[in-house]
């Protein structure tokens, strides 16, 4: 056997194990009654955390990561074990299971997710990671964490380290340091099967939710199909960078957000505090939105009550800001190098506006790459019916995007540079969330609440 396949063997093998643990601990963050798919999405996200927690534990002073990741495993299944003699008087009403109909059009988009999920496999593992922003930031920093066995200093420097983005958050570094300490070594190609695997889960949990808050099969399949063939977002270009792993945790925030606010479950202020938490870990937008997560539960309707609004919005906002503090209290605040929002200014604010004209025409430009894209976007949400539990995901998507297409106008290289380099990929991340957000505007009807939450 070669030793690529070897490594492919144990960093498969490690995968799977992560996620099979988990899966059995996330009974613990999900409905008593939820089965299937969006439970094994979750499991894979908290699985995937502790092989990351390891790495942090191990650059802290604690064990190296395989007897760390040992313990969290242990940790994981005693959770799991918990949750398994808790009685069901807090499982929701979900709807009740139906026959499975093996119509030929399901037969048809089942096969399509296969066959997107198996693309996006080849296009992830023909080759080692190798993008620029791999190389230079998250693999870089990733095996730099797992040589030093800590986190170097220099990586807080952002005179010396300023072209890795040292105010960007370290959880994906810290995952990929995680695996190489698990497995033993460094290999930055059988690594890769870490991106199939985040596709995996973000498809489960798209269909699991959407299937668990009404959603009709078929509708929750197309959903999903389309996700999965969607290659803007699973191209081997972003294979290594933050996007895709970014993209399955603006999810998970969005629907454990929906949840917590109508009360679905009694877990899920648990579901969208850990969502919070590693969108957060992941990249600086996943900040933002929890951020915008907490502002959308203060300002929603329906039948949340003030004081549960409240609950949410601390849910959501919590933990974001608990890690940002302990972070910057830790290494620093490195300032934010590509924008200059000094532009604001009353001095400057002939200058903005110049930058702000020249970043509409550069949106517009690059929007109209999408022509295909955005007007059967237009379309469904113009067919769909308003649904505030769906609705909750394209509100978040939208201010990620109105975000994404107003800060070129700082950028110190200039709109263009940080349009063409950025944008088109970080609005590719939204699609999770806006193809949750869209399919569940044509549910039959709106979700059950349960009572004890």
């Amino acid at each position: 056997m070669s030793p690529l396949a070897v490594s492919f063997a144990e960093t498969g093998a490690l995968l799977l194990a992560a996620g099979a643990f988990g899966t059995l601990a996330a009974r613990r963050v999900h409905p008593g009654g939820c089965r299937g798919p969006e439970r094994t999405g979750w499991g894979i996200c908290l699985g995937l955390s502790a092989v990351g927690l390891s790495a942090l534990l191990a650059s802290l002073g604690g064990p190296e990561p395989r007897w760390g990741f040992a313990m969290l495993v242990v940790a994981l299944l005693s959770i799991g074990w918990f949750s398994a003699r808790r009685k069901a008087a807090d499982a929701p009403a979900v709807p009740s299971a139906q026959p499975l109909t093996l119509r030929p059009a399901h037969i048809i988009l089942q096969v399509s997710i296969a066959a997107g999920t198996v693309l996006y496999a080849a296009r992830a593992l023909i080759r080692p990671m190798g993008s620029i922003d791999f190389l230079a930031i998250w693999g870089l920093k990733g095996r730099s964490i797992f040589s030093a066995g800590a986190i170097p200093a220099w990586l807080s420097n952002s005179e010396l380290a300023g072209f890795s983005h040292p105010e960007y958050p370290l959880g994906l570094p810290l995952l990929y340091a995680g695996i190489a300490g698990v497995v033993g070594t460094w290999d930055d190609h059988a690594m890769a099967l870490l991106f199939p695997v985040f596709q995996i889960a973000t498809l489960s949990v798209l269909y699991g939710w959407l299937r668990r808050r009404g959603t009709e099969r078929g509708v929750a399949l197309t959903a999903t199909a389309l996700l999965a063939l969607f290659e803007p977002l699973y191209s081997g270009f972003l294979t290594g960078m933050a996007d895709v792993p970014l993209s399955l945790a603006m999810l998970l925030l969005g629907t454990a957000l929906s949840d917590a606010i109508d009360g679905t479950d009694s877990r899920a202020l648990v579901r969208l505090a850990l969502a919070s938490l590693l969108a957060s870990a992941l990249k600086n937008e996943g900040l933002f939105l929890s951020g915008v997560a907490a502002v959308v539960a203060i300002l929603s309707g329906g039948n949340a009550d003030r004081a549960r609004r409240f609950r949410v919005a601390l849910a959501a906002a919590i933990p974001a800001i608990a890690l940002t503090a302990a972070v910057r209290a830790v290494r620093g605040a490195p300032p934010l190098r590509d924008f200059d929002f000094g532009l604001i200014s009353p001095s400057r604010f002939g200058e903005l506006l110049g930058r702000v004209g020249e970043t509409i025409s550069i949106d517009f430009h690059i929007a109209a790459r999408a022509w295909i894209i955005l007007p059967a976007i237009a379309l469904l949400l113009a067919t769909g019916a308003a649904a505030p539990w769906a609705t909750r995901l394209l509100g978040l998507a939208a201010a990620a995007l109105a975000v994404y297409l107003a800060l070129p106008a700082f950028a110190v290289l200039g709109p263009v540079w940080l349009a063409e380099t950025t944008l088109f990929r970080t609005a590719a991340a939204l699609a999770p969330l806006a193809a949750a957000g869209i399919a569940g505007r044509f549910a039959p009807g709106g979700p059950a609440r349960d009572p004890s939450s």
